[in-house]
Order: structure tokens, then sequence, then C-alpha cells
């Protein structure tokens, strides 16, 4: 069976960035996103997207469930890595409609990186 770069995104994450991490194994829809970490209190959730051009391919419901989660309060983000440059870049969790529609290039980028990544920087900023 072949892994997918979100499963593999997903443990360079919970590798290098300090936290109780918990993936979410979602065979059956309803959009809650892949990774959930909690580290001092701070509960955050993480939706992965590896991508090699600049569309992003998200459900309605990923969509759905982020947007709320996002509104009531929550911390989520899209956190998307393209797979040929590495660079990385995150978003707030209620930019999921425009990521769908505009793709990678949107203006409303919270983060970027270049690889090698910052991981302190980015597990400081998810948990601050």
């Amino acid at each position: 069976m072949t892994v997918k770069p979100e499963s593999n995104f997903g443990r360079e994450i919970m590798k290098n960035i300090d936290a109780h991490w918990s993936r979410i194994e979602n065979r059956h829809g309803g959009g809650i996103p892949d990774i959930y970490g909690i580290r001092d209190g701070v509960v955050i959730w993480l939706e992965l997207k590896c991508i090699r051009q600049n569309s992003i391919n998200l459900s309605p419901l990923q969509i759905s469930w982020n947007y709320n989660n996002f509104r009531n309060g929550g911390k989520n983000y899209y956190i998307v890595r393209d797979t040929r440059s590495k660079v990385l870049k995150l978003y707030d969790g209620d930019k999921g409609r425009e990521l769908k529609e505009q793709g990678w290039n949107i203006a409303k980028i919270r983060l970027g990186f270049d690889f090698p990544y910052d991981w302190k920087r980015l597990g400081d900023f998810l948990f601050s």
C-alpha cells in the first residue's frame, strides 16, 4: 500500500514539534482535520495538504468543519507543502473556501517557511 504524502508530512510535524499529537484516522468523512495537538493547555487542529501545483483539493465537509471551528474560537489551520519546492505555508482555518477556489497563491497566508523549516518557530506560533 502506498503511503500518502500527507501521512509522511504529518509524521514529520509530530516528530519535530514538541506537543502531544494524535493522528485522526477518519475514513468516513465529516471533515475533521488530520492532526490534533495539545501543548501547555493549547489545543490545535491541522489539516494537512501536499500539492504539486497551485490547486488545493478540499472537500466541502473539510471547509465547513474548519470554518465553524475557527469561527467559534478554535485554533485550526491548513498547513500546505509544495512537494516540488518544499515551501510550507500556513493558513487560518477560515480560509478553506479561498484555498479551494484560488489555490496556494492566495494572499491571506499566516506564515511561510522555506526548507529547511524552522520547526521551533512554527511550533511556538501554533501553540501561542
